[in-house]
């Protein structure tokens, strides 16, 4: 489903008979704003992006209240994951999707499949870093980059 979903965002509306411009994309991606690339510490974006990015690329599965679903899709609130100072497995998990958890469905690469920018992910994870609770600190598009570059070598897991 969540396949699906990236596919249908990424068509675009083809030139109109016409000769009018097309109109917009019913969903637009939200500008990025506020991002710093590469900034050390500063947060990526501010939290209404990441929480829209959030309904909608991880919300049907993790819930809006992040408690996921039992024994289908793991909770973010309090993940290990999530919480951790390293935000490299949460970056790979994304962008590669995970299949190897007992019990729980698998994630697909929303990253990939969503063609997310590092400005996107970053705003994603903070908001589920400092949501429900969480309190893990901010990570940046730069992080988030470098992050992804070095991701594209590792092998799926």
């Amino acid at each position: 489903m969540l396949q699906l979903v990236a596919y249908l965002q990424t068509l675009k509306q083809t030139k109109l008979p016409d000769g009018k411009p097309a109109p917009g994309f019913l969903y637009k991606r939200p500008a990025v704003v506020g991002a710093v690339e590469g900034a050390v510490g500063a947060p990526a974006q501010d939290d209404a992006l990441g929480k829209e990015l959030y309904a909608t690329h991880g919300q049907a599965c993790h819930q809006a209240d992040g408690e996921g679903l039992k024994g289908t899709f793991p909770a973010l609130k309090g993940s290990p994951v999530v919480l951790d100072d390293d935000p490299s497995l949460m970056v790979q998990i994304i962008m590669q999707g995970y299949d190897g958890r007992e019990g729980f469905g698998a994630m697909p690469a929303v990253g990939a499949n969503a063609n997310l920018k590092p400005e996107e992910i970053a705003a994603i994870m903070n908001h589920e870093r400092t949501s429900w609770g969480n309190d893990a600190k901010a990570v940046t598009a730069g992080e988030v980059k470098r992050l992804m570059d070095t991701i594209k070598q590792m092998p799926v897991q």
